[in-house]
């Protein structure tokens, strides 16, 4: 069974690295989330490169568009349609988007190129780069443009029983920092960065669904059968909710982490 701290909203902010880490409770007050064990679920690494990625594009429409329609490539490693939570690859090249609020809260860690989002309301345009991590708020008034190719990691929250916000959470982009992310209207989705010295973690559920860019230093996950993946810089793993695992941080380590509840 997993376990979350209580508190009034189960709200993120001020308790990220017991929401990211399956840390071992000690002296706190916890409440059960159910049976959340998944024996078809594992922890995901992401490859910057897959096999065959980029052979079969994305069939895209021209209304969603106000340049040409551009080649653009998905490759997905995690879809849950009940609760709008994808994970996976994406790349593009030149285009322009039309603009509007957008349809989801998006997390991307840019591997390559970089991009301009414009925000349709003041008409100021903020740049991200390759080696950046942002969240792109639902709802956020704003128009993709992209000159140049750009390749991302990406993870989508889209709840489909969840409507677009009419004011988003924040206004811009959102680069997460050392004391600063992002929490979205409802309080099931969060990004920021995670800094933790050695520990190690018993083995239980996973309580969350949780991505993870690792910036410095390792982290180890070991699964129910025992088998252990090292994570070290420049890595990227996804953890579905439920998967039986445990943690392993030799020295120390710094994510930058994206967490969804599916409730």
């Amino acid at each position: 069974m997993a376990k979350l701290k209580v508190n009034s909203r189960r709200r993120f902010r001020g308790n990220v690295e017991r929401l990211f880490l399956p840390m071992s409770p000690k002296s706190e007050q916890f409440i059960y989330i159910g049976n959340m064990i998944s024996k078809d679920k594992s922890i995901i690494r992401l490859n910057p490169n897959p096999d065959g990625f980029g052979e079969t594009p994305d069939t895209l429409q021209a209304k969603d568009f106000s340049s040409d329609v551009p080649r653009q490539n998905t490759h997905s490693v995690y879809a849950d349609d009940d609760i709008g939570l994808y994970v996976g690859l994406w790349d593009t090249e030149s285009m322009v988007e039309t603009g509007g609020p957008y349809a989801c809260d998006e997390f991307m860690w840019l591997l390559e190129g970089e991009c301009q989002i414009r925000n349709n309301r003041t008409g100021a345009i903020e740049t991200v780069a390759a080696g950046t991590a942002f969240v792109i708020p639902k709802g956020y008034d704003c128009q993709w443009q992209q000159s140049g190719y750009l390749r991302k990691f990406y993870v989508i929250s889209e709840h489909p029983g969840e409507e677009v916000p009419a004011t988003p959470a924040h206004e811009g982009i959102v680069i997460p920092q050392q004391n600063s992310g992002y929490e979205d209207t409802t309080g099931r989705f969060f990004s920021g960065m995670l800094d933790s010295a050695a520990f190690a973690s018993e083995q239980r559920p996973y309580p969350h669904n949780g991505f993870a860019y690792v910036q410095d230093g390792s982290i180890t996950w070991t699964d129910a059968q025992g088998a252990a993946q090292e994570l070290v810089a420049g890595d990227a793993f996804f953890i579905p909710e439920g998967v039986e695992c445990s943690t392993t941080v030799a020295n120390s380590v710094r994510l930058y982490i994206t967490v969804i509840q599916s409730g």
